[in-house]
């Protein structure tokens, strides 16, 4: 099995805390952004864990992601009714298999 190194494409792991009764809701709603991948209920600290995927070719590679990012997550999820709190963690490498 092999691996490549993955370019332009950029992911986040945004961890959300929502109003109690409401983690379903918010959970459908983020699922209408096209930046949302995936979103997740979850136990623990947080009530859901978003995955966000930007596609930032033949721009700098960590700088402009990060910004674009966060200007979604501050402009998008953190004005989400019944959104009380985000964690977010930016990928800045990854890698992908590959022929399997």
């Amino acid at each position: 099995m092999s691996f490549q190194e993955v370019k332009g494409k950029h992911k986040a792991f945004v961890f959300i805390d929502v109003v109690p009764g409401k983690d379903k809701k918010v959970l459908e709603e983020l699922m209408k952004f096209d930046e949302v991948k995936e979103a997740h209920l979850i136990a623990g600290q947080y009530d859901i864990l978003a995955v966000l995927e930007f596609e930032l070719y033949g721009k700098a590679i960590f700088e402009p992601a990060q910004e674009k990012i966060s200007q979604f997550i501050i402009g998008k999820i953190r004005k989400m009714q019944d959104v009380r709190d985000t964690n977010t963690i930016y990928s800045v490498y990854s890698l992908a298999k590959v022929g399997a």
